[in-house]
């Protein structure tokens, strides 16, 4: 913090420097839900080898969906990177949640307030994000992508419906684009395909009714894809059936035909109703969790009563890690199912008492009622504080005392958050392999673990991608000694190397795939203080390396956290490198 002052003047900066600690996170969790008076225990275990100064046992009470997709919220506002897709994340939810909450009466000024500037200064992005021919990427040097190209033009209608300022010059020249587009449906069509085929018709006939077009001008192409409905996935059938009725209410015998193969799909577990996908859709990046909850959306339009409605909320609640889901795409679908099914339920009407208690200290209580059932309740215990020879008891309680209806749905989500020093990570392969060599630039054929200050060092991650991969994330954090060197700057050397991202292996395949895909890789980086990022849209099964420079700054001895590689909207295809100790001297 610096302060002058001088001749009745006062002047003020402060700049805040993050501290990382040299510990890698992992998080557990667990949740349910107490729909009438009664108890739930849930047993906690610690790990036996974990930083006991760090971490926490998490437990959220919400008495609603309102309460419950808070956090979701949240995530998606904060989350660190911002290709075109986390642009519309960022307020596609939010402008749902605000319409559905008027819609019931609930007032958020928190939300209100933000949400112009929000909406604002993502639409900013975005329309300097829009390719010369009306689309977008999922980066703004990537092909144009005829699925994010929809879901943009979805999240600007979607603004435009809630009352926001939209360019609609940018959403004419989209909707345009997609028109021009459109695949032929033949019996060669593939699966992905048709699927995304119907989300592009969705997203126009959505469009089409906010423009004050005729939206039946999409009904031939919708009763087409009506025709080769077996070749959709679930999610695309639920799609279709909202963008039907949408078009033309009398269409109410294929809805209710797609309605019912999707109700003959259903899974049922302990936890609620889901639904699978048979193919897994990487190119419109779908997941079983975004499936469900768009089935539940058009459960909610169509079939309210049904059962398979609420237990998919249910479903939906209990795979939540820390109030949201595994990727921003999916925390989006399933936030817009919820919001769906909570307009259409009004479901918040709790009336009820709770408590948790964990070893036997209630850490939260309270009571239920409509005017908070919006407000979520959590309670920590830090790790310090648990039992770590024999399992913790966590006992969530709801009762109904005098004059309490016992109205309403309880959720509850416990999440235990620990940390592993980074010496003790290992590594770890789940769909991606990834290691992590050091090398002088001046002497790239050995490997080293220790360097001096001044010293360049060329860092050396291999990928081993087994399957191909979609969506690819890369982050490797720096030692705190080091700094990663922006070779765009003027004030860098023209002769050290950018950071390139080569393939070094070639799987065996079609000739075209390896040609195009192992020339070709479309790539994003993003040099930050504590690490290193890479972005790569599609890489095809085999060997890569990631190059990159950085400058052995301090002397010191540093703990390095490991190497990580996943798909963005698939994060369980994950890998990560060893955590190490990286030595400088001066």
């Amino acid at each position: 913090r610096f302060t002058a002052e001088g001749a009745g003047l006062r002047d003020a900066v402060e700049h805040v420097l993050p501290v990382y600690h040299p510990s890698t996170p992992e998080t557990v969790a667990t949740a349910g839900q107490i729909d009438a008076k009664g108890e739930r225990v849930e047993a906690i275990v610690l790990p036996q080898v974990l930083d006991p100064s760090m971490g926490e046992l998490t437990v959220t009470i919400d008495p609603s969906l309102a309460a419950g997709m808070r956090d979701g919220l949240k995530y998606l506002e904060s989350y660190p990177y911002e290709c075109v897709e986390q642009t519309v994340s960022r307020f596609l939810p939010n402008v749902f949640t605000y319409r559905a909450l008027k819609s019931l009466g609930i007032r958020n000024p928190e939300l209100e307030e933000k949400l112009p500037t929000l909406v604002s200064t993502a639409l900013q992005k975005l329309y300097s994000a829009q390719r010369f021919n009306g689309g977008w990427g999922w980066w703004v040097q990537d092909d144009t992508n005829n699925y994010l190209t929809a879901y943009v033009l979805f999240g600007m209608t979607e603004a435009a419906r809630a009352g926001f300022p939209v360019d609609q010059d940018v959403m004419a020249r989209a909707a345009r684009y997609l028109r021009e587009r459109q695949y032929s449906i033949r019996t060669t069509t593939n699966v992905w395909q048709i699927n995304r085929e119907v989300f592009q018709l969705y997203v126009l006939a959505n469009y089409d009714e906010w423009a004050g077009e005729d939206a039946t001008r999409e009904l031939s192409r919708a009763v087409l894809l009506f025709d080769n409905r077996e070749k959709m996935g679930i999610w695309a059938k639920a799609l279709l059936a909202n963008a039907l009725g949408a078009i033309d209410p009398g269409q109410k015998s294929r809805v209710d035909t797609l309605l019912s193969d999707i109700y003959s799909q259903a899974i049922l577990s302990a936890t609620g109703a889901h639904w699978e996908e048979a193919y897994q859709d990487y190119r419109n990046m779908n997941t079983d969790t975004r499936t469900t909850a768009i089935v539940l959306s058009a459960l909610a339009r169509y079939d309210k009563d049904n059962p398979l409605a609420g237990n998919a909320v249910r479903w939906l609640m209990s795979v939540r890690k820390e109030g949201r889901w595994e990727s921003t795409y999916e925390t989006v679908w399933a936030l817009l199912g919820l919001t769906d099914w909570m307009v259409a339920t009004g479901e918040l009407e709790g009336d009820y008492s709770f408590a948790v208690d964990v070893n036997g200290s209630v850490i939260a209580q309270g009571k239920v009622t409509p005017e908070n059932v919006d407000e979520q309740v959590k309670a920590q215990v830090a790790i310090a504080d648990l039992l770590l020879d024999q399992a913790n008891r966590l006992l969530i309680t709801r009762s109904a005392g005098a004059g309490e209806s016992d109205k309403g749905r309880l959720y509850y989500t416990a999440h235990l958050k620990y940390y592993l020093p980074a010496e003790e990570v290992k590594e770890l392969s789940r769909g991606v392999i990834v290691s992590r060599e050091y090398r002088l630039a001046n002497a790239p054929d050995t490997p080293i673990t220790a360097a001096k200050v001044g010293d360049i060092i060329q860092v050396r991650l291999t990928i081993i991608a087994p399957n191909d991969l979609h969506y690819v994330v890369v982050e490797d954090p720096l030692p705190a000694g080091c700094e990663a060197i922006d070779t765009s700057l003027a004030t860098t050397s023209a002769t050290m190397e950018p950071p390139r991202l080569e393939q070094v292996e070639k799987q065996k395949g079609p000739w075209w795939k390896w040609w195009w895909y192992g020339w070709w890789t479309p790539t994003h980086t993003e040099l930050r203080d504590e690490k290193v990022v890479l972005f790569a849209t599609y890489l095809a099964k085999g060997t890569y390396q990631y190059t990159y420079l950085m400058r052995a700054s301090l002397p010191g001895s540093f703990q390095v956290m490991p190497a990580t590689a996943y798909e963005m909207y698939f994060p369980e295809v994950f890998g990560r490198s060893a955590g190490r100790r990286f030595e400088i001297t001066r």
